[in-house]
């Protein structure tokens, strides 16, 4: 990667976040933020060689790759052994998130949605115990609707969303990497990031159509302003418990979804296919143990927030 693009992303990112931070542009503090990150690990990616191409491999084309990734995905995930890329599914993945949640807030509507928000922010624990607490969280309720219904802060989403998707599956990436190594396997970080990226675009695809269309196909007042944010596909045995209720039992049964157990599958082919030498032990172990810690995070974050999703 360029290192003189890390650098310009990072610069960019400062000034935003300083823009944001004084308030002469609000809203704007978070993504600047991110993109001071992005533009460090670009210029730190800038440092890792690409793995060399053995023979005459010739370069499956993006469009093709896209293509083939839900048909024939260990060929795809072969191509990117030698020709590793990631910016193309990325962008994709970013304008879908970006679009749907547009989509959804224009649908539920930015009001409900903040307020709903709020509302469980003050049920908290920590929050409903302290008067002095609530206070400060329902003071800042007018200005978190301006802030919801800002458009500089929604263009911001966009370069905040792109930061946080590369940001995520460069740390998954990593993860892949050092577990390969050491399992006596040979993975470059490329292989790997490539791995991750093109592993998550099919599961990213089906959802953002599933859920773009059952968004109108559904009520908006039976929408939960948080969970259906998320995903409105009904592909586990959620509906079986309350979340008001059983809200760690929930976040489990909706973690064990037809497309989580797809992700699984496919990042267990990616690595497999994608590394120079990685065996299926070693791609469905690191492939299981990263889906078995988002799963236990999920339930982490229910234990600690539970009225979000009540």
């Amino acid at each position: 990667m360029n290192r003189i693009a890390g650098i310009i992303i990072a610069a960019l990112g400062l000034v935003v976040a300083v823009l944001g931070a004084t308030k002469i542009v609000p809203g704007l503090t978070s993504p600047g933020v991110f993109m001071i990150v992005l533009g460090g690990l670009v210029i730190g990616l800038s440092f890792i060689n690409k793995p060399a191409v053995e023979g005459d491999v010739e370069r499956m084309s993006t469009a093709s790759s896209i293509v083939n990734i839900f048909f024939a995905p260990s060929e795809v995930f072969r191509n990117l052994r030698w020709h590793p890329r990631w910016l193309v599914p990325i962008l994709l993945m970013v304008v879908m998130s970006v679009a749907y949640s547009n989509l959804f807030s224009a649908r539920i509507g930015i009001d409900r949605i903040t307020n709903f928000s709020i509302d469980k922010t003050l049920e908290m624990p920590m929050i409903a115990g302290s008067e002095d607490a609530r206070k400060s969280v329902e003071a800042g309720r007018v200005q978190a609707l301006e802030d919801a219904k800002n458009p500089v802060a929604r263009v911001g989403q966009v370069a905040a969303s792109f930061a946080g998707f590369t940001i995520l599956y460069a740390i998954l990436a990593l993860i892949y990497f050092v577990f390969a190594l050491a399992m006596g396997g040979k993975l470059n970080f490329w292989q790997a990031f490539s791995a991750a990226v093109y592993a998550a675009l099919p599961i990213n695809i089906i959802k953002f159509v599933l859920n773009t269309t059952l968004l109108y196909l559904k009520d908006p007042t039976d929408i939960h302003p948080i969970l259906g944010q998320q995903s409105l596909i009904q592909d586990n045995l959620s509906f079986l418990v309350t979340s008001a209720e059983h809200p760690v039992i929930f976040t489990l049964l909706a973690s064990l979804s037809v497309l989580g157990f797809y992700w699984l599958f496919m990042n267990a082919i990616g690595l497999k296919n994608a590394g120079e030498r990685v065996s299926g032990t070693i791609a469905w172990s690191a492939s299981i143990s990263v889906f078995l810690f988002v799963l236990l995070f999920g339930m982490a974050m229910a234990v600690l927030f539970p009225s979000f999703i009540s």
